[in-house]
């Protein structure tokens, strides 16, 4: 009995010590967005969890989402990227109700993806800042794209 005790106690702390991440993620991404000027709306939490891999990075939709960053997302290939979903205003896309995608590695932001609220028939991407890919990269999609598959599409072994 005393055994099942010990276990349920370790269980208990190990399972609040994973769920307090998440707040302290919430919490730091919130603040970056309110450095940026931002003014959070609605708070989703984080809405996906992946590790980043080249294969990733060479297929849609994880392609267009990291040629937005002004990170090299060689840098956080084999980490694990969170990702917290915000809704603000005050944003370069729309003064009104903007989803803000907060990118984390290691518990800090390390850039994001910005869409307006509720619009996802125009297939549009954006930096976190409201950006194209054009504007975050300095030089057109075709030049961009030739750079990006040559880093990361893998290639066959004949």
């Amino acid at each position: 009995m005393k055994y099942l005790f010990i276990l349920a106690l370790l269980s208990f702390s190990i399972g609040c010590s994973e769920q307090s991440h998440a707040p302290t993620e919430q919490a730091v991404s919130q603040s970056y967005l309110e450095k940026k000027g931002y003014q959070v709306v609605e708070k989703g939490g984080q809405v996906s969890s992946y590790e980043l891999t080249e294969k990733k990075l060479s297929v849609l939709p994880y392609m267009m989402y990291w040629g937005l960053q002004s990170v090299d997302p060689s840098d956080y290939v084999g980490k694990t990227i969170h990702i917290q979903k915000f809704i603000v205003t005050n944003h370069p896309l729309l003064e009104e109700n903007v989803d803000v995608y907060v990118y984390l590695a290691d518990g800090q932001p390390i850039g994001g993806t910005s869409f307006p609220n509720g619009d996802i028939s125009d297939g549009g991407y954006w930096s976190i800042d409201g950006k194209t890919l054009e504007e975050v990269q300095g030089k057109s999609f075709q030049d961009w794209r030739e750079v990006w598959a040559k880093k990361y599409t893998p290639t066959s072994q004949n």
